[in-house]
């Protein structure tokens, strides 16, 4: 008897890697999701279509604009979007199979940062006339790695400026069957009727008026999150004027040795409010270690060659992205 009611062959045009088509056959968010999303399973709409969050740290630094223009210049453009607000559960569920990689340091940081005011979901529409990949597929290749080290200059994140492995600005999901999953994942917050539309194919995409959501969107995001320029240096220094643990951190522990003691702050006192909030997390998303040494993600990020090729068996693994 099978301990699955999604079939075993259900994803394959969904997917290019078979260990993740098993895993999420027994995922209750992929179940779900492929009942939403039923009406358009069998047609390319999830593979025209994919999305991306702007994250708080890129309303803070105000990189909104630049990321939608240069993917409109890359033909994603917006068809719909809606606000997000990231909770500890939506974070460890949304990368349940890539937390396991991410260290104790990222882990205890990641909340406070993502959960410092709204994020922007914003469904794009891949009008590339030469895509031979999914919209999903070809905007994670250009996209590049979370981690400085492994970045290129072509990569998305380092054109809009990328401070650090957490302060990246951008999410998005690697393949299909990723776009589906994290939908009904922020379903839950959002419902689907925002997207429903151009997604389902219930009514024509409009561009323009997607564009003045996403306008308005961003304008009462910004209201809310005040703009920072993310400068470690910068960011020090203004705490060092301030009374209390963290004007004490950065007097007296000013440098990454110490990024213990500031996490251990950062587990018994408050965030500091409006823009020293945003020096404590650059300081510290600018000091701590990313990953887990020698520890794998479950489930790897899915190369564009493996959808050119048809498999993803030989795929190497890449370090969990935040």
């Amino acid at each position: 008897m099978s301990h699955s009611a999604i079939g075993p062959r259900a994803l394959d045009t969904l997917t290019r890697d078979p260990r993740k088509a098993e895993a999420y056959r027994h995922d209750p968010y992929m179940r779900e999701a492929l009942a939403a999303l039923a009406p358009v399973i069998a047609t390319d709409a999830l593979h025209r279509h994919t999305f991306v969050v702007l994250k708080p740290d890129a309303v803070a630094g105000r990189r909104c604009e630049a990321i939608l223009d240069i993917l409109r210049s890359l033909a994603w453009h917006p068809v719909a979007a809606t606000t997000l607000r990231f909770d500890p559960l939506l974070v460890r569920e949304l990368w349940r199979y890539q937390f396991n990689a991410a260290s104790a340091q990222r882990i205890a940081l990641v909340d406070p940062l993502l959960s410092s005011g709204p994020a922007l979901l914003v469904l794009l529409e891949d009008r590339d006339a030469a895509r031979d990949v999914p919209a999903s597929v070809r905007l994670t290749a250009a996209k590049g790695s979370a981690e400085p080290s492994a970045a290129r200059s072509t990569d998305l994140r380092t054109r809009i400026g990328r401070v650090n492995g957490l302060l990246n600005f951008i999410h998005t999901a690697d393949e299909p069957v990723d776009v589906a999953r994290e939908l009904q994942l922020f379903s839950y917050q959002t419902g689907w009727s925002w997207c429903a539309g151009p997604l389902l194919g219930t009514e024509a995409a409009d561009p323009v008026a997607a564009g003045e959501t996403v306008t308005e969107l961003l304008r009462t995001a910004e209201a809310e999150i005040p703009a920072h320029d993310l400068d470690v240096t910068a960011c020090l220094a203004r705490l060092a004027a301030l009374a209390g643990p963290w004007g004490a951190c950065a007097r007296d522990l000013p440098d990454p040795a110490h990024v213990e003691e500031w996490l251990r702050v950062l587990r018994t006192a408050p965030l500091p409010d409006t823009d020293a909030r945003w020096d404590v997390l650059t300081v510290l998303t600018s000091w701590i270690h990313c990953n887990e040494e020698g520890i794998l993600p479950i489930i790897p990020t899915t190369r564009a060659d493996a959808w050119r090729t048809g498999t993803a068996h030989d795929a190497p693994r890449r370090a969990v992205a935040v």
